[in-house]
């Protein structure tokens, strides 16, 4: 489904500046679905930081993670 969407002149071309430039190209609705996840990340991780038993956990489980020894093969 195609919708339209009211959007100033100036924020259509930032838009537009930011897929040219930082990714790759890709269309102005790609790289909204970017932009929203990058701040939805950005809100996940200073909800973490701002816990600081979660955030000992997740750092916990990290270095778990990066010690894991996994074999690579081709």
């Amino acid at each position: 489904m195609q919708t339209s969407m009211r959007v100033s002149t100036e924020n259509r071309d930032a838009l537009a500046r930011i897929a040219a430039e930082e990714l790759n190209g890709a269309s102005l609705d790609e790289t909204l679905r970017v932009l929203i996840w990058q701040h939805r990340a950005a809100q996940d991780a200073a909800r973490l930081e701002a816990d600081p038993q979660a955030l000992a956990e997740y750092r916990g489980e990290a270095r778990e993670w990066a010690e894991l020894d996994a074999a690579v093969t081709e």
